[in-house]
């Protein structure tokens, strides 16, 4: 059986310790923008792939509309949050719309690697 409507698989990758933005382009299956405005969105980081709980979570992170009708969310790590033991962890990111139903919309791998500077 296949599976429709799967969340994008994407891989991201940060240096320990940078805290510069990133952002997601929420678009329909035709690559076109999707209006989300008055959305809300959590990307929760976990060292496992299956995680059965919260607890394990190493944060989570709220994102911020940039573009509502352009489709675009913008996530900012704390310090802290960017101070991981480099390594391979795991992500998801939930989208929240209007009538509260959420929908997983990127998932993948969270890869942090270890920086130069201190």
């Amino acid at each position: 059986m296949a599976c429709t409507n799967l969340p994008t698989a994407l891989d991201i990758c940060r240096v320990r310790g940078d805290t510069f933005p990133f952002e997601f382009n929420v678009k329909d299956e035709n690559g076109v923008a999707i209006n989300i405005t008055g959305f809300s969105f959590l990307l929760t980081v976990d060292p496992s792939s299956e995680p059965t709980d919260a607890l394990g979570n190493l944060f989570q992170l709220t994102g911020a509309i940039v573009s509502g009708p352009g489709g675009v969310v913008r996530f900012t790590l704390s310090t802290g949050q960017a101070d991981q033991t480099p390594s391979e962890y795991f992500y998801d990111l939930q989208m929240t719309d209007l009538t509260a139903a959420i929908r997983t919309i990127a998932k993948g791998g969270w890869n942090v690697v270890q920086d130069i500077t201190k």
